[in-house]
């Protein structure tokens, strides 16, 4: 697809949720953005750590209708046996005779990872607004193609925790640290995989309420409302194939173009199970 906060920055972090109960009038809301920028900025600087057993990508798929999981290490043999540029984009994997069970890519370490396990339960920082996980996108992380930054190699993503905290990336990088963020404020939120104008590309899907949104994540435009967000069914040019989120992948039941990313035209393919 061309597709812990430091100790010492701790209690400025903390200020966040206050702040954003406080944004009521345009004054305010202007105040606040630029909150989120100044804290935003501050963070450029952290270091990448590893706080949790969650940023451990490692784990297997229990395979619908199949009573054998398929372990990672499974398709790290099978890609090892792959050129660099056979195994250079995502793979999209079959299980004892059942069709697109799972998707795997590559990552910073040079493995091959199962797409969920990006997804490590990462939270920046605290906020009720369900727009800034995109307004700090916007902000904060440049759009760069891989092949342009990690030396000529194809597709490369990131964890949530290394897009928030690395400059750079592609579609993936956005859209897997936008639904990790979603999904710790509590929404139903899936990286989704497909075509946008034809083109291999990563988005997100988000059901609040009932409703479906499409999230643009590499979007540059600083919506600081909800209400800014389209509804999934009125977004054109989007192609879905899979979605996914951290425990999940799905797969269109057929070839039929959607823009409804629930419904019976889905099936829920696996389940990840983190180890």
């Amino acid at each position: 697809m061309r597709g812990w906060l430091i100790p010492g920055l701790l209690g400025v972090a903390l200020l966040l949720p206050e702040l954003l109960r406080t944004a009521g009038q345009s004054q305010e809301s202007r105040a606040l953005r630029q909150q989120i920028e100044d804290l935003s900025r501050t963070f450029a600087g952290a270091p990448e750590t590893s706080g949790s057993i969650r940023d451990r990508q490692y784990g297997v798929v229990r395979v619908t209708g199949s009573g054998q999981p398929l372990p990672e290490e499974t398709i790290q043999e099978i890609v090892a046996k792959r050129s660099l540029e056979q195994s250079a984009y995502v793979s999209v994997w079959n299980w004892q005779g059942i069709t697109a069970v799972t998707a795997s890519a590559r990552g910073l370490d040079s493995k091959h990872h199962f797409a969920n396990s990006y997804l490590v339960g990462f939270r920046p920082f605290e906020t009720e607004q369900l727009w800034v996980p995109l307004y700090t996108l916007a902000i904060r992380k440049e759009y760069q193609y891989d092949h342009l930054q990690y030396a000529g190699l194809a597709d490369i993503w990131q964890t949530s925790r290394q897009a928030f905290y690395q400059k750079r990336g592609d579609c993936e990088d956005h859209a897997i640290l936008l639904a990790d963020w979603l999904i710790e404020l509590g929404v139903d939120a899936r990286v989704a995989l497909g075509t946008h104008n034809g083109q291999g590309h990563a988005w997100v899907v988000a059901i609040v309420d009932g409703e479906e949104y499409l999230l643009e994540a590499t979007s540059k435009r600083r919506q600081s409302t909800w209400q800014a967000m389209p509804l999934a069914e009125l977004a054109e040019g989007y192609e879905v194939e899979f979605q996914f989120n951290r425990n999940f992948f799905w797969a269109k039941k057929d070839a039929a173009s959607t823009r409804q990313y629930r419904g019976s035209h889905w099936i829920r393919k696996s389940q990840f199970i983190r180890s």
